[in-house]
């Protein structure tokens, strides 16, 4: 198959899944060929420690990097197989039952949480959803002054 002809299967396959029709267009800008023969370096997720002012205040922001890896709202087994590398992040909360996709390089914002320690957990996964490497930061959002 063509490289031409993999991308033609690939878009196809997201517009099955992506009722907004966008997910192909991101997936066509960033991708270069359409299989590589040769195995990919391993990819990895760089997180920072939430920002301190926004926690003083309650706001979590939690800035991240990839290596290797480049988040987009693309997903399925095709787009596993896309050079460069594709995916997203997986985000629990203090080790909740369910989590969040997160498919954009902006930082991860919470708010919300109660005063007192938290954990998240995030995790780098690949457009099918396995996971290849991940981080937790663990945080305390200060007691906040009751207000009048």
């Amino acid at each position: 198959m063509t490289s031409r002809g993999a991308f033609l299967c690939f878009a196809l396959a997201l517009s099955i899944f992506d009722p907004i029709g966008w997910s192909g267009a991101l997936a066509q800008e960033h991708m270069t060929q359409a299989v590589s023969a040769a195995p990919q370096p391993a990819a990895h997720l760089v997180v920072n420690q939430p920002l301190a002012g926004p926690l003083s205040a309650g706001l979590v922001i939690i800035t991240f990097r990839t290596e290797n890896l480049k988040i987009v709202p693309v997903y399925g087994e095709t787009a596993s197989q896309v050079v460069p590398r594709l995916g997203h992040l997986h985000i629990t909360v203090d080790d909740g039952p369910w989590h969040w996709l997160h498919a954009s390089e902006e930082p991860i914002i919470l708010q919300g949480l109660p005063s007192g320690p938290h954990r998240v957990l995030i995790e780098l996964a690949d457009a099918s959803h396995k996971v290849l490497d991940a981080e937790t930061r663990t945080f305390e959002i200060p007691q906040r002054p009751a207000s009048h």
